[in-house]
C-alpha cells in the first residue's frame, strides 16, 4: 500500500510550510531517512526525509507550493503501485476548497462596504476559480482575471495563483515602472523577523541599560584559554562563547531575567536557554544553548559553532530554534560600539553586546588605554524595572572583570 508524505508539524506555531524544492522526482527510488525536499517554515528551512523506502510514486505540489500542516504531498511505495483515487492531487485540492469554500463565497458574494464596487465583484465572479484559488489571489494581491487557469475548463486552482505569484516575485529591477526605484519582494524570512519585532516593540515597553565595562581581564582570559580549547574542540574560543557563559551565570543570580510573562503571570524558566542571534544572507535567526549555565565553556564554544554553521546551511531543527529564555546578539565582529536590540518574544531581555576596543580607562592610579566593551540591556519593562536590570548589569559587570571565576 502507498505510504503518504505529508507535510510536518516542525513547530508549535506552524501552520504550513512552503515546499523550496523537491530533492527527488518521480520514478526515484528512496531509503529510509534518504532527504525527499526542502521546507521553509516561518522560522527555518530544513530537510523532510522519506518515512520509508520505496519509489515516488506521485508528487501533489511543485517547488514554491504552500502546504498546510498534515496535508499529503507526495506518496511512496512499489513501483508501479497505483496512488489511492480518493487522494489524488485533484481531491486533496479539493479537500481544501470544501473547507473554504463556504466561507469565501460568502465573503465574495455579499462584500462589504469597505471591499470592492459590485460591479468589480460581478467581474472577480465570472472568473472560473477554486474558492482555495480565490482566498490566495486575495492574500497575494493578485487579479484572479489576470491569471491562466490550468483546471477543468480553464478553472483557476491554487497551483496557477501561487505560479503567478512566484512569477512576480522574480520581477527584476529593469522591469520597475518607477526609473531609479527598486521594489522587490521581501523574502518569508525577512516578513516573519518584521512581523515578531514589530510585535515585539508594540507589546512590550522596552527601556535600555548601557554599560560601559572595563574588558582587560577578559582580552587576558580569552588569550589564555586559547589553545586549551582549541586543542579539546579543534576551535578558537570567541568572546561571545565567553559571554555566553558569563550571563548564563547572572542569570542563575537574576531569575526575573530569564522569565516569561504569559497571560498575565510570570513564568519562571528552570532552565537558562540562551539564544545566539546568527545574521544571515537574507535576515537573521536565533538558535538556542540549551542549559548553558551547566555547560562548561569548551562545550558552548563548540555547540555555538555547530548551530551556526547550521543556520547558515539552513539545517537547524525546529528544537534547535525554539526554548530561548534569553537572547544575546553581538556586533562586536562588525566594529559597532553600542546598540539597542529587540527583545526576541516571549523573552524579557536581549543583551547587546559592541566591540572590544582600547580606549583611554582609569584604574584607580592613571589613565591609561585598556579593552572596553559597552553592554545594553533592552528590558521588558512590564516585569523588570530599572533597579532590578541595573543590578542584573552590575553582577554581569563584575564576572567579566573577572571572568576566570566562573570559566573555571
Amino acid at each position: 500500500m502507498a505510504k503518504k508524505v505529508i507535510m510536518p508539524k516542525l513547530g508549535l506555531t506552524m501552520e504550513e510550510g512552503v515546499i523550496n524544492k523537491w530533492l527527488v522526482k518521480e520514478g526515484d527510488q528512496v531509503e529510509k531517512g534518504d532527504p525527499l525536499f526542502e521546507v521553509a517554515t516561518d522560522k527555518v528551512n530544513m530537510e523532510v526525509e522519506a518515512p520509508s523506502s520505496g519509489t515516488v510514486l506521485k508528487i501533489l505540489y511543485p517547488d514554491g507550493a504552500t502546504v498546510p500542516i498534515t496535508q499529503v504531498v507526495a506518496y511512496l511505495g512499489e513501483t508501479g503501485e497505483e496512488v489511492p483515487e480518493e487522494e489524488t492531487k485533484e481531491e486533496v485540492v479539493e479537500k481544501e476548497e470544501k473547507e473554504e469554500g463556504e466561507k469565501i463565497t460568502a465573503q465574495v458574494s455579499a462584500p462589504s462596504a469597505e471591499e470592492a464596487p459590485p460591479e468589480e465583484v460581478a467581474t472577480e465572479e465570472r472568473v472560473k476559480a477554486s474558492p482555495l484559488a480565490r482566498r490566495l489571489a486575495k492574500e497575494y494581491q493578485l487579479e484572479l482575471s489576470q491569471i491562466k487557469g490550468s483546471g477543468p475548463g480553464g478553472r483557476i486552482v491554487k497551483e496557477d495563483v501561487e505560479q503567478a505569484y512566484r512569477e512576480r516575485q522574480k520581477l527584476s529591477v529593469e522591469e520597475v515602472p518607477a526609473p531609479g526605484r527598486a521594489r522587490l519582494p521581501q523574502s518569508r524570512m525577512r516578513k516573519v523577523i518584521a512581523q515578531r519585532m514589530l510585535e515585539s516593540v508594540q507589546t512590550k515597553p522596552h527601556f535600555f541599560l548601557t554599560q560601559e565595562i572595563w574588558a582587560g581581564e577578559l582580552v587576558k582570559t580569552r588569550e589564555k584559554l586559547l589553545p586549551l580549547v582549541e586543542k579539546k574542540t579543534g576551535l578558537r574560543v570567541s568572546y561571545t562563547d565567553i559571554i555566553v557563559k558569563l550571563v548564563a551565570r547572572a542569570l542563575e543570580e537574576f531569575p526575573l531575567m530569564n522569565a516569561y510573562l504569559v497571560e498575565g503571570e510570570l513564568e519562571i524558566n528552570p532552565e537558562v536557554n540562551i539564544g545566539v542571534a546568527v545574521a544571515l544572507e537574507d535576515g537573521l535567526i536565533v538558535p538556542v544553548v540549551k542549559k548553558a549555565s551547566k555547560k562548561s565553556l569548551a562545550q558552548i564554544s563548540e555547540e555555538i559553532s555547530q548551530l551556526a554553521e547550521k543556520a547558515r546551511a539552513g539545517k537547524l531543527s525546529p528544537e534547535e530554534i525554539s526554548g530561548g529564555t534569553f537572547t544575546i546578539s553581538n556586533l562586536g565582529m562588525y566594529g559597532v560600539d553600542i546598540f539597542q536590540a529587540i527583545i526576541n518574544p516571549p523573552e524579557l531581555a536581549i543583551l547587546a553586546c559592541g566591540a572590544i576596543k582600547k580606549k583611554p580607562y582609569y584604574n584607580g592610579r592613571e589613565i591609561v588605554p585598556d579593552w572596553m566593551i559597552n553592554l545594553t540591556l533592552s528590558a521588558d519593562h512590564r516585569v523588570v524595572d530599572g533597579a532590578s536590570a541595573a543590578q542584573f548589569m552590575s553582577f554581569l559587570k563584575t564576572l567579566i572583570e573577572n571572568p576566570i571565576s566562573v570559566i573555571i
